[in-house]
């Protein structure tokens, strides 16, 4: 009878044992959960993809209200695309708010609400914006044109049949409308409206004295001139709403909570790693008689931890290794795609992104840039005569030089082919340029061996050049276009010279102009008998560095 009491009690005491050792287990076990899952609140790549979405948002904004300014100018050479980013950040928009619960803070949920609103707003006035732009950008760019045409017109054989008094009041009357109109454009008035309003009702009054050709030319100038008067404040309305929606500053207050947030919750994240490191630390004290059976295991787990370790290093070197080459690769491709591969010399895209450079620069100095377009004569003889190996060769030993007459300053480019680009800045004189397409010639004329083989080729160069505030507007498809164009007259005058475009603009204004086609032609048996006309040996590089 005892005996069996003393068994029931043991049976008790050891499933009593077993119970709380039980309950023990799952109490330490529910605790490290707890503290292990406090210690992952947020992932630190978390909150790095939140905070590179937040640039790459930023980054498009600025590149948003970049293109309202190229539309409010007009300098872009096409309409810009002021949709573009849209797409873009309304997935980064997205994504913000998705991370803002993550942070536990109300602050950055308030800020990510009011981002959704200010993109709204700003999308719904950049709309309206893009829907009088263009009406206002074609008007701004047909003005000048305009005027300069119909000023052209009655200075000719319209003048000549309209009283004397009518073409001379209109002349005056329509650079006043320029003049108010550009002025107008910069900081419109209601005294300036008026001004021009009545400047217009001067220009309809004197329609009676001209032919009906004129009269549409001046009724195309005056409805220009009404677009501006109209579309110009609505245009500067449209903008100063568009900043009053301050994007940028909610961009940056919601950046400033997303960092707040997060460093406080990393900081939290920390400090229960300190409690589940001391927590270890007390499993490993009542655990450690599991150790002595377990140390075997750890040997191999940390022979295994090595050669882990190895392969990572070995993995990190091959990843570095791999995104060096990736980096030369890029490199190299960056500059494939801006330079010819041949010679050496950029490229049509790498000389439009100058030119347009060179151009606002030249608006902001009211300086001259000019473009000269050289096309070699006698190339297509040298390669079907020697074949294309020797006028490879012909065409690197035009491209150096002519690049060892410019300045360093001066750019020379291949637009494929035999056909070659100058562009100059800051051109002071008419002559300067004309000294440099003579060394030009020069040196092109005096490449008679390539690759042990005689030949003979010179060039026809086509001169170009726009000046300041015009010359901008005008754009540099124009300016590629009209020195083209006086290439091709040069060809047709007789190769082996260069030709001057009509619509050149210089400092020198009151220098007579450089020969036209027909000139040319009219010149061309006293050129051939004194030699052809542009050309020069007798200038020295030093010339050509002055350039006027």
């Amino acid at each position: 009878m005892f005996r069996m009491l003393v068994r029931r009690v043991g049976s008790w005491v050891r499933r009593r044992r077993l119970l709380l050792a039980s309950l023990a287990v799952v109490l330490m076990s529910a605790l490290l959960v707890f503290l292990y899952t406090r210690t992952e609140v947020i992932d630190p790549e978390v909150r790095s993809n939140v905070l590179l979405n937040l640039r790459e948002f930023e980054k498009l904004d600025a590149e948003w209200d970049a293109n309202l300014l190229r539309a409010h100018t007009g300098r872009a050479s096409v309409r810009p695309d002021l949709s573009s980013q849209l797409p873009r950040m309304r997935i980064l928009m997205a994504r913000l708010e998705q991370a803002a619960p993550l942070t536990g803070s109300r602050a950055a949920t308030e800020a990510c609400a009011d981002l959704r609103t200010a993109l709204r707003n700003k999308e719904m006035l950049v709309a309206e914006f893009a829907r009088h732009n263009p009406r206002l950008r074609a008007a701004l760019l047909h003005m000048p044109p305009a005027v300069a045409d119909l000023k052209t017109e009655i200075s000719g054989i319209e003048g000549a049949l309209a009283p004397a008094q009518f073409v001379v009041r209109l002349d005056t009357t329509l650079n006043a409308l320029l003049t108010d109109i550009l002025r107008y454009n910069i900081a419109p008035s209601p005294v300036l409206a008026n001004r021009i309003e009545e400047i217009l009702g001067n220009v309809a009054a004197q329609e009676i004295a001209f032919s009906p050709a004129v009269v549409d030319k001046m009724d195309a100038v005056i409805l220009s001139s009404r677009v501006i008067l109209e579309k110009r404040p609505l245009e500067n309305l449209l903008e100063a709403q568009i900043a009053a929606v301050g994007s940028d500053i909610v961009l940056d207050r919601l950046e400033q909570e997303f960092e707040r947030s997060f460093t406080t919750v990393l900081l939290e994240r920390q400090r229960f790693r300190g409690y589940l490191a001391a927590y270890s630390g007390l499993l490993l004290v009542l655990l450690a008689y599991a150790g002595v059976r377990l140390r075997r295991s750890y040997r191999i787990i940390g022979v295994v931890n090595r050669r882990l370790q190895a392969a990572n290093e070995t993995l990190e070197q091959r990843v570095a290794e791999r995104t060096a080459e990736l980096q030369a690769q890029s490199v190299q491709l960056e500059r494939l795609a801006q330079h010819d591969s041949l010679t050496g010399l950029i490229n049509y895209r790498q000389l439009t992104r100058l030119l347009e450079r060179a151009l606002a620069r030249a608006d902001r100095r009211d300086s001259v840039v000019v473009l000269m377009f050289i096309d070699l004569d006698g190339f297509k003889a040298v390669n079907d005569t020697w074949g294309h190996a020797t006028g490879d060769l012909v065409l690197k030993t035009v491209a150096r030089r002519v690049q060892a007459r410019l300045r360093a300053e001066d750019a020379l480019a291949r637009l494929g082919g035999d056909e070659f680009v100058i562009l100059l800045e800051d051109v002071t004189s008419r002559d300067g340029a004309l000294r440099v397409a003579r060394l030009v010639l020069a040196e092109i004329e005096s490449i008679t061996e390539a690759d042990g083989h005689a030949i003979r080729i010179s060039a026809s160069i086509g001169i170009a050049s726009a000046r300041g505030q015009m010359g901008a507007a005008r754009g540099q498809e124009a300016l590629l276009a009209e020195a083209d164009q006086a290439m091709y007259a040069a060809k047709q005058a007789g190769k082996g010279r260069f030709v001057v475009s009509e619509q050149a603009q210089w400092r020198d204004e009151d220098d007579p102009v450089e020969p036209t086609l027909e000139q040319a032609r009219r010149e061309r048996p006293k050129e051939d008998a004194a030699g052809s006309t542009g050309t020069g040996t007798g200038t020295s590089k030093a010339d050509a560095d002055r350039i006027g």
